[in-house]
């Protein structure tokens, strides 16, 4: 176990999810997150006896921990049903831009993936599926396409192609506005590839299963227009996929229909570290949580316990804003010469965090704030999505779904003397 300030910063990486030999050293079990990754598995053997193509909705806050419980999810399929499963688990963000994606995008993506995976385990493919699969590559692009980049190895050369384009698209805003005109007015021709590659592979016996990971982290406008607006083109695949989605949308007056479209929503919610009444009272489970984070990995020497509690109070329960605290703390204890991380340090790299929230506040935020203080109500309301998007508002479940401020917010609220008194 560290013992070094200088050890955190490379235990608590706020951008690097857990997998593999982390998730053996590292996880912290919390029943509220287990039941969640058990209804997913539930689903998802459910719908192998039915052969079903169920369509889900994985939400939650960026940040409360759905990497990870995907990665997680992943181990226990490969592990349990490797026989049953054929997995493809992605992040959009290693092949899209993530400020500007569309559904011609995502099922690209897809279809890339798939064929990816079909390379790594030599999928035994039909020449005229390959063939197609080939024509439909050279015909979404006006640049130059080399013969050799086509050929090869029984046409399996197509997913570096493929990636090789994705890249150019995340990268390039001309080519990826080029072929996107190519792709949307013939959709339904990458969709029958997708669903006649899905067809062949499930000849084996296994089912595919698409898991598509960073959706939620695009903006809400994009989210909206890939959910609501292309709902439809998105739960043509014929295979299981579970699609991340921003908690912000579910407070959309849309949500409702895209629900509709989609088999489930199933929620990751945020740690609760207090109680729902307001008082600020200390939520002794989500509290234990938290610290054990620290505890599998450092010893709790390393903090003050006012800082540690101080820190946890702050993160609001979201478990990347609390690995970012404690990593810029860290920090900012080693230039301050400190061995270990008190309140004073805690409060400097809170104080910085205010900025930044207070910067992305308008004066009708405040307003919308004030009530969610006020009732911790969630409701159809399109000026609270943007609150939940960017963490000024958060969401957590106790049996039915609640939200409150984020206690970064609180404070900005409090130092401005808006909150009325209780």
């Amino acid at each position: 176990m560290a013992e070094d300030l200088k050890e955190i910063y490379h235990l608590f990486n706020p951008n690097k999810a857990l997998q593999n030999d982390d998730l053996e050293n590292y996880y912290v079990e919390i029943d509220q997150n287990e039941t969640n990754i058990e209804e997913l598995k539930i689903r998802l053997e459910l719908s192998l006896e039915t052969y079903e193509p169920i369509k889900l909705l994985f939400t939650g806050h960026r940040g409360s921990g759905k990497t990870t419980a995907l990665n997680r999810l992943v181990s226990y399929l490969n592990r349990e049903m490797r026989d049953k499963f054929y997995i493809v688990h992605f992040s959009v963000l290693d092949l899209l831009d993530n400020n500007d994606i569309n559904y011609t995008d995502v099922l690209f993506s897809i279809l890339t993936k798939i064929m990816e995976k079909c390379q790594d385990e030599v999928c035994d493919l039909s020449p005229s599926l390959i063939e197609r699969t080939k024509k439909w590559g050279k015909s979404i692009t006006k640049t130059e396409v080399h013969e050799d980049k086509l050929e090869g190895g029984a046409g399996f050369s197509l997913p570096v192609y493929f990636v090789e384009l994705l890249a150019r698209m995340k990268s390039e805003t001309t080519t990826r506005q080029e072929i996107r005109e190519e792709i949307q007015p013939r959709v339904s021709e990458l969709i029958n590839l997708i669903n006649d590659l899905i067809a062949e592979i499930e000849r084996s016996g296994r089912q595919v299963l698409v898991i598509i990971d960073n959706l939620e982290k695009c903006d809400s406008e994009k989210a909206l227009n890939l959910f609501y607006c292309h709902s439809t083109q998105l739960t043509q695949p014929m295979c299981k996929i579970i699609y991340t989605f921003p908690i912000s949308l579910r407070s959309s007056d849309k949500f409702t229909q895209i629900k509709m479209n989609f088999s489930d929503d199933i929620m990751y919610p945020n740690i609760k570290v207090h109680e729902k009444d307001g008082s600020m009272t200390q939520e002794p489970v989500g509290r234990a949580f938290m610290k054990q984070i620290v505890t599998k990995r450092v010893s709790l020497d390393l903090f003050t316990p006012e800082a540690l509690e101080y820190i946890i109070d702050m993160s609001g329960g979201v478990i990347r804003e609390y690995i970012r605290i404690i990593r810029d703390s860290a920090v900012r204890a080693i230039t301050r010469r400190k061995t270990v991380i008190d309140k004073d340090i805690a409060v400097e790299v809170i104080n910085g965090l205010k900025n930044a929230y207070q910067a992305q506040l308008s004066d009708e935020d405040y307003e919308v704030l004030l009530k969610i203080y006020e009732t911790k109500d969630i409701k159809r309301d399109e000026k609270l999505v943007g609150l939940l998007h960017n963490l000024s508002v958060l969401e957590y479940k106790n049996g039915r779904s609640w939200c409150d401020l984020n206690p970064i917010v609180r404070s900005i609220l409090e130092e401005k003397n808006l909150l009325p008194s209780r």
